[in-house]
């Protein structure tokens, strides 16, 4: 049976880390976790807008403040129980955090996931503490449609961003994000 219009033919098949790193790239992007691609929503409009206003944030605070931010980098999780690459929505890495190279990027400081339209919450959690249980110092989870944020942050499991209050962490010391800010790129 051929996939849905839009979905990698690859999308939920298990397969070796080997055979997953033969695939061609593809757009949404092929992540790779618990020996099973699975392919990344296509990203709407809300989810894209959040997404570059982030790029456009964290360029700034990267240059004054050192490190690397990227959008769509495939991340290397080689130290789970289970190896794969999952592919945050945006990543920062801190000054001295280890990146990796083009072929296998390492864990970053900060992971941030934007839920799209057809991912449950739960899905997206999930991947949150998978990322923190493997080496993501922090990770945030917006949810375009509701105007959330939840942190995955030290002993924060996805906790609620109040309305009105700020993303921010001890890992990037002078970033501060006003959620009424980020979500106004949606009106």
């Amino acid at each position: 049976m051929p996939p849905p219009p839009g979905r990698s033919r690859y999308d939920g098949k298990r397969m070796p880390l080997a055979e997953y790193l033969a695939l061609p790239e593809e757009k949404p992007a092929l992540e790779y976790w618990n020996g099973r691609v699975v392919q990344k929503a296509v990203p709407r409009r809300k989810h894209a807008r959040i997404q570059r206003w982030l790029g456009e944030l964290l360029g700034p605070y990267m240059r004054a403040h050192g490190g690397d931010a990227e959008t769509e980098l495939r991340v290397w999780f080689g130290t789970a129980r289970i190896p794969g690459f999952l592919v945050p929505d945006a990543v920062y890495y801190a000054p001295g955090k280890p990146q990796g190279d083009d072929d296998r990027s390492l864990p970053p400081t900060l992971a941030i996931e934007i839920r799209s339209k057809d991912e449950t919450m739960a899905a997206q959690r999930q991947k949150c503490r998978d990322m923190r249980e493997n080496g993501v110092d922090v990770c945030w989870l917006i949810d375009p449609e509701t105007r959330t944020a939840e942190v995955f942050d030290g002993s924060a499991d996805g906790e609620p961003v109040p309305a009105g209050s700020k993303l921010e962490s001890p890992y990037l010391p002078g970033f501060s994000l006003a959620l009424d800010e980020l979500f106004s790129v949606l009106d």
